[in-house]
């Protein structure tokens, strides 16, 4: 019988299967406690608003959302500034009737933290970085904002341009102020609004219209001339004639011992009746002038001298119709009641009597001189032609007086320099060219003074003619202040902002 060998079957200690197995089963465990140990580091990262998120311009990647609303509720929290005509004025985003929606601006968000997966995270795969602009949810009331800016700057604010108004017993004016106004409120309401939604740019300069100061009130002008009157006590006959040359508004007044009277009255012209004569002249001449009419021409306006006028008419006129030839020419130019019937000369005889609806008045009657008489009217239409004929304007006896003659006709106005009158109230920015007149009565006395004038400032050019009467002897003291102030009050209501001041001695 055959015997078999038995053999055991002992496993054997450290076997390289059960060693590797081992192995596995450790890298098993570790991978799976790394992996878990990734999954909950994943899981605790803290949200965040992604790189390169703004919302109109204020940065707010990186931050948490609760650090991003924080920031952006403190924005827009801050207050607005307006600035108007250069007032500053802040005002809270609140009053202003504006808010924002922080939760709202931040949901556009919503999604963007899972973008980025566990795996990505893992392995340390970077997310790409995408700028992204919010928009701002917000809400704003229009018509709070509308009614707050009409409250605040419509009924505060606003200022309507004012009027120079006269000093009460001076010559001065207080200056007119501009006006300013919102430029529009439906531009303002846009203006603000775009300040209420920038987190940064919350100063706004409103549009605003400028209205310039407003112009001369000749109705607040005439009282003050008034005044003068009343002021000086000089309750004679005064006539005030007063053109502006760029409006031609008139202003036209008379007074009688302060009270009114109708208008032109005939008056003795004395040597403001040069100035038709040199009108006269200048339509009978060509250019070049002759010398000797030239220095006539300045003689009779610069120094007063008779002779030369009287001359003139002689020589370019006619010997013996000259003065009526003068007359003449003022008819054909409209004016019936200014007029020369004889020469200067004493002795010269009355070449015709002439009668005008201004010397046939019943109500005043000064005894006017019988060779020469004038009224304001017509004495400031001749200078405000000849102001026009040297602009080129206005033509002269159709054309036969140029505007060169009408210049050089000016120019010896200019020249007539007495620093009395109505020139004694002007100060240097202005200039003036005028023919002052006054004569000597048979009783001996001055009853009547007078000054025809253009006057040239800063603030305009006008025409003044003043003529004044009394029955009592008309002394220079008394109506060379009168006529300075009169002449000074008009200066300063064209410049309100230079102007001049008298001082008496």
């Amino acid at each position: 019988m055959k015997r078999y060998r038995s053999f055991s079957r002992k496993k054997k200690k450290n076997s390289p299967r059960g060693i590797l197995l081992g192995i596995g089963l450790v890298f098993i465990l570790a991978s799976l406690v790394l992996g878990i140990k990734a999954w909950a580091d994943f899981r605790a990262i803290p949200e965040r608003v992604p790189n390169y998120t703004t919302l109109n311009g204020m940065p707010l990647g990186g931050l948490s959302p609760k650090e991003a609303a924080k920031r952006i509720a403190e924005a827009y929290a801050l207050p607005v500034e307006l600035r108007y005509n250069q007032a500053r004025m802040q005002f809270s985003p609140v009053e202003l009737g504006f808010a924002i929606d922080v939760e709202a601006t931040l949901a556009q968000l919503e999604g963007s933290q899972q973008s980025r997966g566990f795996w990505d995270s893992f392995w340390g795969k970077p997310l790409p970085e995408i700028a992204r602009a919010l928009e701002p949810v917000y809400r704003l009331d229009e018509n709070q904002l509308a009614n707050f800016l009409d409250q605040v700057f419509s009924l505060r604010y606003d200022q309507p341009p004012t009027v120079a108004t006269p000093i009460l017993y001076s010559t001065n004016f207080t200056p007119g102020k501009p006006g300013y106004q919102l430029a529009s409120l439906t531009q303002t309401i846009e203006q603000v609004e775009r300040a209420l939604l920038s987190p940064t740019e919350r100063v706004v300069e409103l549009s605003i219209n400028q209205q310039a100061a407003l112009p001369l009130n000749w109705r607040n002008l005439e009282i003050m001339l008034r005044q003068i009157f009343l002021l000086d006590r000089f309750d004679g006959l005064a006539e005030v004639y007063l053109q502006d040359l760029r409006s031609g508004e008139l202003m036209h007044f008379a007074i009688l011992d302060h009270q009114d009277v109708p208008v032109d009255v005939a008056y003795s012209a004395a040597s403001t009746i040069k100035i038709p004569i040199m009108v006269s002249t200048m339509r009978r001449l060509s250019e070049p002038l002759p010398n000797q009419a030239v220095n006539w021409m300045s003689q009779m306006i610069a120094e007063s001298l008779n002779p030369p006028a009287d001359g003139l008419m002689k020589a370019y006129m006619d010997n013996n119709r000259g003065p009526l030839m003068v007359t003449e020419d003022l008819r054909e130019l409209g004016y019936e009641n200014t007029f020369m019937a004889g020469y200067f000369e004493p002795g010269s005889p009355l070449l015709e009597s002439i009668s005008t609806p201004a010397n046939s008045r019943t109500d005043i009657n000064l005894d006017p001189d019988l060779y020469n008489q004038t009224v304001p009217s017509e004495a400031g239409d001749l200078l405000a032609r000849i102001y026009h004929c040297s602009t080129g304007e206005q033509a002269l006896f159709g054309g036969q007086v140029t505007a060169n003659e009408c210049a050089l006709m000016i120019e010896y106005l200019k020249g007539n320099k007495i620093l009395a009158l109505l020139e004694a109230g002007l100060p240097p920015e202005a200039t003036i060219g005028h023919k002052h007149g006054w004569t000597v009565d048979l009783d001996g006395l001055i009853h009547t003074m007078s000054d025809s004038a253009l006057v040239f400032t800063p603030g305009g050019d006008y025409v003044l003619v003043v003529f004044a009467y009394t029955p009592e002897q008309f002394l220079y003291d008394v109506a060379n202040p009168l006529f300075a102030r009169l002449s000074q009050s008009i200066y300063n209501a064209y410049n309100p902002d230079n102007q001049a001041v008298w001082y008496e001695n």
